[in-house]
């Protein structure tokens, strides 16, 4: 009797069953996303416009922010009004007694307020909700980012060309072996190592010279994405080897000397991102406070004297 109860129930006990085992499941997988946050409500503050605000806001707290419309259910509420020249601020957290704080914007003026008001809102917050407090203090202790388009020193190898433009003056061709050093992201300082061959064909013979040099600048730099650039002033100090070889004949002998040489420089620089390396152009211009000449028959052959020109390109590692 009992057995033939249960056997005619069986087709509604097992839907039933079935139901009450896949319930949790199912409102599982619906259950809304978490809840919390901070909500910004601004009203009657033209001095202070809610998208600056937020701006500034969201940058702090990042998602913390609720966005316009979103479920605010649960979260902290960060409230702003204006009126007779100041902003009053409320901080309420969802279980815990709200906050007041009033700043006259008189205080802050032009674009300051907004900023001002933000700030001083996410300390109220901050002080309320630990969550806050915690986001702030990693952001605070995160490292600093690296000065853009590069790592902060670089490394370069440039081919470059040389002139001085004075009677006879010296040109050649070389290499340059750079540092660069940034210092934030606004200042620059650059040491770099070149060597210079160049001659003239006489009629005595034939004179050259190998300059050696070391040069130290000091500048500005801006970047934007993979394109750098700076602009910097300094000197250039260096050592000329001078060198004469006679065209032949009796009584014709030749002869070398080293020479110091130095003067103040300017120059500008450009490099360009290609992923691990740049592509950097440059231009330097100096006048020298010290030359050396290079003498055929007492005439001079070969000028480092005058101001100078150097244009270089090659690779930022």
């Amino acid at each position: 009797m009992i057995s033939r109860q249960l056997r005619r129930r069986a087709p509604l006990v097992i839907p039933i069953a079935a139901f009450a085992f896949s319930a949790p499941a199912a409102a599982a997988v619906a259950a809304p996303p978490p809840r919390g946050g901070v909500r910004l409500d601004i009203a009657s503050c033209p001095e202070v416009p809610e998208p600056a605000v937020r701006r500034i806001i969201g940058i702090e707290l990042g998602d913390l922010l609720r966005a316009p419309g979103a479920d605010t259910t649960g979260a902290d509420r960060l409230a702003v009004r204006c009126a007779d020249g100041s902003a009053w601020l409320q901080a309420r957290g969802a279980e815990t007694d709200p906050i007041d704080r009033t700043l006259r914007l008189a205080d802050f003026p032009g674009d300051a307020a907004p900023r001002a008001v933000a700030l001083a809102g996410i300390e109220m917050l901050a002080s309320l909700n630990p969550a806050i407090r915690e986001r702030i203090q990693a952001r605070q202790a995160a490292p600093a980012p690296a000065p853009p388009n590069g790592k902060g020193t670089w490394v370069s190898a440039s081919a470059v060309r040389r002139d001085f433009f004075s009677p006879n003056g010296f040109a050649g061709w070389g290499g340059r072996l750079d540092v660069e050093r940034a210092f934030g992201v606004r200042w620059l300082a650059t040491v770099g190592l070149e060597l210079v061959t160049g001659g003239e064909t006489v009629t005595l013979g034939d004179a050259g010279a190998v300059l050696l040099s070391l040069g130290g600048l000091w500048g500005v730099r801006a970047a934007r994405g993979r394109v750098a650039g700076s602009l910097s002033g300094g000197a250039r100090l260096g050592i000329a080897r001078l060198e004469g070889t006679p065209a032949g004949g009796p009584g014709v002998t030749g002869a070398s000397a080293m020479r110091p040489w130095w003067g103040p420089m300017l120059s500008a620089r450009g490099a360009l991102g290609l992923g691990a390396v740049s592509l950097v152009l440059s231009l330097e211009v100096g006048i020298t406070a010290r030359g050396a000449e290079g003498l055929a028959g007492g005439a001079t052959v070969l000028a480092i004297d005058g101001a100078w020109l150097t244009i270089g390109a090659g690779l930022r590692f």
